[in-house]
């Protein structure tokens, strides 16, 4: 027998893998955030001159790196004017490869560049490559080391005794 109820049919929510796909394009994209103002302007950069008129590695007499102090993550115009603060310094080095930045404020005389490009050597103003006082106006760039003189002989080695000499051959049998 069919009993006619009156049925309340609850609505009960569906789990959210059984309710249609909507898009939210409707909702309002979050406000965004005011443009960001350009940086400020850097200083005017009044590097000095490439040592040498190339880019290159900073080199003292031999050829060798010579003295200095290293500062990592400076810019190259910070590091020019560390240099010009610093009575001891002559010249600067910048190695700049990728992310790593690292200035070299040296301390010998620069006589020579060594060519890498990814590096600057900058001699202070004032100075020769050989870290001897200029005009003021004069600005020379660094010249290429001289030819070193050969090496000298190795001194002969201690006086051994004389080996025995070796014995006379003997005559052929009759």
């Amino acid at each position: 027998l069919w009993h006619a109820r009156s049925t309340r049919f609850q609505m009960v929510p569906l789990p959210w893998w059984l309710r249609p796909f909507t898009s939210h394009s409707s909702k309002a994209p979050p406000p965004r955030s005011p443009p960001r103002p350009p940086p400020p302007p850097s200083p005017p950069s009044r590097l000095w001159p490439l040592s040498g008129g190339r880019r290159g590695a900073c080199r003292v007499q031999g050829g060798n790196t010579g003295s200095f102090d290293e500062i990592w993550t400076v810019g190259e115009y910070q590091c020019q004017q560390l240099c010009a603060a610093s009575p001891a310094c002559v010249a600067i080095g910048y190695v700049f490869a990728g992310r790593m930045q690292k200035c070299e404020l040296h301390n010998a005389p620069i006589y020579s560049i060594l060519p890498i490009g990814s590096t600057s050597c900058r001699i202070k103003p004032g100075l020769t490559p050989a870290g001897f006082r200029a005009s003021p106006t004069r600005h020379a760039a660094a010249t290429p080391l001289a030819p070193a003189p050969p090496l000298p002989l190795p001194p002969p080695s201690p006086e051994s005794p004389p080996s025995p000499s070796p014995p006379p051959p003997s005559p052929p049998p009759p």
